[in-house]
């Protein structure tokens, strides 16, 4: 029994650091999209936009990430994976840019949702950064 529990905690682990900031960024996007639980097609354009713009992948591995990044989320238990890749990856401005862009999705259906604004608010704490930058972040994405 034992060495099942170990070998979950290893395979986690694993799987964890195979993320790339990229994947782990898309992730947190999903996230919020999906906070109102409900999955718009506008926000999922405007991942696409975001993604396509940090990447410059084609809309075939837009999709294909957005894909992976619904199953990646679907999956997960806690946000803590996705931005700890992050925030030891990317400097403030990065992580403030992507609070930006998280900003852009919940307002991407013309409807800021208590769930998205909440979502966003804990994600930006697990970046490590101030209320100021959630703050900013916010009036930015309007814009």
């Amino acid at each position: 029994m034992l060495d099942r529990i170990l070998a979950f905690f290893e395979n986690k682990t694993e799987e964890t650091e195979q993320l790339t900031v990229d994947e782990s960024a898309a992730v947190l996007l999903i996230e919020v999209m999906l906070a109102d639980l409900e999955a718009d097609q506008r926000e999922r354009d405007c991942i696409a936009q975001i993604l396509a713009r940090r990447t410059q992948g084609s809309v075939a591995e837009i999709n294909h990430c957005i894909d992976t990044a619904i199953e990646r989320q679907a999956q997960s238990h806690d946000l803590y994976q996705f931005t700890r890749v992050i925030t030891d990856n990317w400097d403030e401005d990065q992580r403030y840019e992507l609070v930006v862009d998280l900003w852009r999705v919940a307002y991407a259906d013309g409807d800021l949702d208590k769930y998205e604004d909440h979502r966003i608010r804990r994600v930006c704490e697990l970046l490590h950064l101030h209320h100021s930058h959630f703050i900013r972040a916010k009036a930015a994405a309007q814009h």
